[in-house]
Order: structure tokens, then sequence, then C-alpha cells
């Protein structure tokens, strides 16, 4: 029998991811279409900042992901709101920051050593039916700027919003000092919208990393359109005076720039999913990562889910490898990630708004007690406990 072919249109994490498992065990032939090649990743703009939790590094390890540079270990995250320190958790297993252009490089890179064949295309919706005549599935790993392929929106979430709840505006800095190692700082502005700070890798070694969180319209949404780095440098410091004085006064002025002109970016996240399989033309098109569950960064998903939906996306493919892939093996899949989509999706917007009382009692506990700041923290590892907390009507249903 005859392996079949499978075409992914992308080159973020879930795409990589994906593609790694398929190479791992040879049960496909894959294709991979890329917009970039891992020279442009590398020079160019950031993509967003991430923080790797245990669980996609498991991921990494089963499917031969790597190697890809030094990291930066995150093993507290400290809270913050209105520049008081409220309580830090310890992360319980393994988390690392790195510069997405470099991994994201490397690891296409990687793949291409290991002879796979990865060509340089910017897929369009139009190219989908001809995809459809050469390949036995489809997947649609396009990221923030998909999907291509026409998912239909899943309108069952309790809390979609219609619009962007944040303006992120995000980049990696020198001349910013620590006020300690291996800590990512979640600063919270009632009202107003939130700031995080960590440290990360990049290829001029360590850099500082803020993602400012500006509710769109508020006064603190003071950063507008992309002037050029060293005009988002002078606007991010401009926002650490008003909002940030805990975090400016390690601020070296002379030194606080970003470590290349390219290392920022900014965005604004309408949160959105879709349920992720459909027909094309006759073949069945599936979709993974932020193609298909795009939230905004404040719960720091983004990168984990791509990993989590690509690794289970590859089980279900190969647990179902000689059945005729059709709408049957995409409700499968749906079927494997619904509830990890659904309930990361619902936690995630409920982060953006008023905090649930559930939620507001546990982050009151935490600053008695650091068995459950510890618990805080790990609701970050795990979305489906953190959706069950949050969304609890009281800390003993939680």
């Amino acid at each position: 029998m005859r392996k079949k072919k499978i075409a992914v249109i992308g080159a973020g994490i879930a795409a990589l991811t994906l593609a790694y498992a398929i190479r791992k065990d040879d049960l496909f032939d894959v294709t991979v279409y890329a917009a970039k090649n891992a020279d442009e990743i590398r020079n160019g703009r950031i993509p967003s900042t991430q923080i790797h939790f245990d669980r996609f590094l498991r991921t990494e390890e089963r499917f031969g992901i790597g190697p890809y540079g030094d990291v930066y270990d995150v093993k507290e995250i400290e809270l913050l709101v209105g520049g008081q320190k409220m309580f830090k958790g310890r992360v319980n297993a393994r988390a690392v920051s790195i510069d997405q252009r470099e991994y994201l490089a490397a690891l296409q890179e990687g793949l291409k050593r290991q002879g796979a064949d990865v060509r340089k295309r910017r897929a369009s919706p139009e190219d989908i039916s001809l995809f459809a005549d050469e390949y036995d599935l489809i997947v649609d790993c396009t990221g923030k700027i998909g999907p291509v392929v026409d998912f239909p929106i899943y309108d069952r979430i309790r809390n979609a919003p219609v619009a962007p709840q944040r303006v992120c505006s995000a980049g990696m800095f020198r001349g910013l000092a620590p006020d300690e190692e291996q800590k990512m700082a979640f600063n919270i502005v009632p009202g107003l919208g939130e700031l995080f700070e960590t440290s990360t890798m990049t290829r001029h070694g360590p850099a500082r990393v803020l993602l400012f969180e500006p509710i769109p319209g508020s006064e603190m949404d003071c950063i507008k359109g992309d002037k050029g780095p060293d005009v988002f440098a002078k606007e991010m410091l401009g926002a650490l005076d008003a909002y940030f004085p805990h975090i400016r006064e390690r601020v070296d002025p002379n030194e606080f720039r970003l470590v290349d002109p390219n290392a920022y970016m900014r965005v604004a996240i309408k949160p959105e999913l879709r349920i992720p399989y459909a027909t094309a033309n006759g073949t069945l098109a599936l979709g993974c990562g932020d193609s298909v569950a795009l939230n905004d960064p404040i719960t720091g998903q983004g990168a984990n889910a791509a990993s989590y939906c690509a690794e289970a996306l590859y089980d279900v493919l190969a647990e179902h490898r000689d059945a005729t892939w059709d709408s049957a093996l995409g409700e499968r899949y749906w079927d494997r990630t619904r509830e990890f989509a659904t309930k990361m999706t619902e936690w995630t917007n409920g982060m953006m708004g008023p905090l649930s009382d559930s939620f507001s009692e546990l982050l009151g506990r935490a600053t008695q007690n650091q068995a459950v700041a510890d618990e805080v923290v790990g609701l970050f590892l795990d979305p489906i406990q953190a959706h069950r907390v949050f969304f609890a009507s009281s800390m003993l249903e939680a």
C-alpha cells in the first residue's frame, strides 16, 4: 500500500511539530509549504513571545525536535497589581523561553537536514484546489494570518468577543536589568491592561522581553502604529515611565534599545475558535494551531496549544493510517482536541475581563499560602484545570 501524502502549510510551531512527527515514524510522505525560509525567519520580525511549558518540551523529546540552541529557564511566575507584589509561585516542571525566530529557523533547517521536502511558497485559498488533487490530506497551519481553508466558526464559546480585547506590543530589549533571574512577572494595572516581563535567549545573547497589553482605547493604549524600532523603544519606555515605575527604575536610558531592529511586534488579536476540518475539492483539510484556535497571549497558550494540537493530530492520523481520510477522521481529530481548545479559549477570554469570584478567591489565598501560589502558577500549564477553577461557582467546586 502506498504511503498517504500530506501537505502541511505553514512554518510555525504547529506545522514544524507535525512535520517532525511524520518524519520520525515515516508512516506518511509530507511536504511542508513555508512562506518564509529559515534565513528570512531568523532575520525577520519576531512572530510572538512565548514560554514553552513542560508538555511542549516532552512533545519535542518524543518527536526528536532540536537542537535549536540555548534557552532561558523560567522557574517562577510573580503577580503584581499596580506595582505591588502579590505572590510568587514556582513552576513545578521545566519551562523555557527562546527567541521564536531562532527556534523556528533552527527547526526548519533541521527538517531539511533530515531530507524533508520543504518548499518556499505562500499558499493562498486558490492553491487549495491544486493541493487537493495531489495530496491525501491538507493541514492548514498558517497561524494568525490564516486560515487559507474556510473552516467554520465554532459558535458555542460562552464568552467569544466581537473585537480584540487587547493591543499587544512586544519587544526584546537591552538596557533593562532583571530584578530576579529565572522569573516571569505578570503586571496588572486594574482597568487598563497588563505587562509581562521576563528574559529570553536570542542570537545576540540574553534579552529582556516586555509584552505590553493595554485595553484598546484606554489611557494606557499609548503605543500607536508602527513607526520603526527606535520610536517603538521610546514609546515602550514612556509606558514604563507612566504605568510601571518599578520596572522603569531598572532601565539604563543610555542602553535601552531593541536587541536588533526587527526584535518587536504589534498586533491586535480577535480571539476565534474554528471547527478544524473541512473538505476541499473532495480532499480532507484539517486546521492546527492559531489558524483554527487563535487566542490572545495573556495566558501564554499559543505555542503550547499549537504543539498540543499537532501531537494530537499526528496520533489520530497514525491510529487511522489505513482508513479512508474523510470528514469522519476530521471529527475524530475534533473530538480529540475540542475540550482542550474550547476550555483554553474560554479561560483566556475570561482573563481579559473581570476575574471570576472563584479565581479572585484563589488569588487572594495565594498571597497567604505558598502552596496555593504554586497551584495558581500550575494553572498556566493546564488550561483545562484553569478553566475549571476560573468558572467554578465557588471554591468548593474549584
